[in-house]
């Protein structure tokens, strides 16, 4: 942990002595969402090492806002957050909320993360009754790198999957779209209906399940949160 200390009593101060390490609020967001081991919370934060992580996660369970419990039977690690750790659920979202209320959009599309995108995408997409069982999305992202620009959201047994290799699935729809315009109609600040009439957007597929892919895809939890006209500049 970074043992520089502000110095002060103020609980601020005194919080912001760990909570503010880098990545750190991110392994939280991921452990909200419901990642608990090590690999899914990866995923959730692909650009972070994982030598890093594990320092983050060897930090939380010290302070006490996470507890690490071993599974004899697998041997599979679980990483759980304390009551302490919930606590900071509202601090997390409320974060998050202010962001997109009132910070500039572009900075943060011009080098998409392609990986988390798809792995948020996965976490929140809906799994509709009208929807057969497996159903598989196919997504073309038109301008990332070739060994990043296919993916796939397996639907089964109320479960979503994301993969990364074809593994020869019978695919139901798929989606063309570049990895700027799918992030910024997964946020909210572009309209989906508007992208597929501008051709920004492809869908192709039965018109049954094309017709709904605004349901089953979903959004982001902070899309509702409307941005404000004149949004705060931010840094690269």
């Amino acid at each position: 942990m970074n043992t520089t200390s502000y110095g002060q009593y103020c609980p601020l101060a005194m919080s912001a002595e760990f909570l503010c390490n880098r990545w750190t609020l991110l392994v939280f967001r991921e452990l909200l969402f419901g990642s608990s081991n090590f690999n899914d919370i990866s995923r959730g934060v692909p650009r972070m090492s994982r030598t890093l992580l594990s320092t983050r996660l060897k930090e939380l369970v010290s302070i006490g806002l996470v507890v690490r419990h071993e599974r004899h039977a697998s041997g599979q690690v679980d990483y759980v957050l304390t009551d302490a750790g919930k606590a900071l659920e509202s601090v997390v979202f409320a974060m998050a909320s202010w962001g997109q209320e009132w910070l500039e959009t572009e900075p943060s599309v011009e080098n998409v993360d392609v990986s988390f995108l798809m792995w948020d995408i996965r976490r929140n997409v809906k799994i509709l009754p009208q929807l057969p069982d497996p159903f598989i999305v196919h997504f073309f992202i038109t301008d990332v790198v070739e060994n990043k620009s296919e993916h796939w959201l397996v639907f089964e047994n109320e479960e979503v999957d994301l993969c990364y290799i074809n593994r020869g699935f019978s695919v139901n729809v798929k989606i063309e779209v570049s990895a700027k315009k799918l992030t910024k109609i997964w946020m909210g600040w572009d309209d989906f209906d508007q992208a597929i009439a501008d051709k920004t957007l492809k869908l192709s597929g039965p018109k049954d399940y094309t017709d709904i892919a605004q349901q089953w895809l979903g959004c982001s939890s902070v899309a509702h949160i409307k941005k404000r006209a004149k949004a705060l500049l931010t840094k690269q």
